[in-house]
């Protein structure tokens, strides 16, 4: 489920407010507590251009591409995956 967007205004003196009004397209890292935030800069809404019905065209051609012995042997891969663990035993 997706949330509804914040908005969160921005001093334009500030260190934030002046690297977003550099004109450079590279996203900014925001580092807050060690957790790091990308933001980009798109002008443009994500869904403006949304459409279902391409995506449910996009859906039904790639629909059937894996055979139903395919699509086991990934998910045994996964599953044991999931057993065996997949990161190793020192770390956490």
């Amino acid at each position: 489920m997706m949330s509804e967007s914040r908005t969160i205004t921005v001093d334009p003196e500030s260190e934030l407010g002046r690297a977003l009004g550099e004109p450079d397209e590279a996203p900014i890292i925001l580092v807050r507590n060690g957790a790091r935030f990308r933001v980009t800069r798109d002008p443009d809404d994500p869904w403006a251009n949304y459409d279902p019905e391409k995506v449910r065209a996009g859906l039904r051609k790639f629909a059937n591409l894996l055979t139903p012995e395919e699509a086991d042997r990934i998910k045994e891969g996964i599953y044991r995956g999931r057993e065996e663990g997949t990161r190793p035993i020192d770390r956490p």
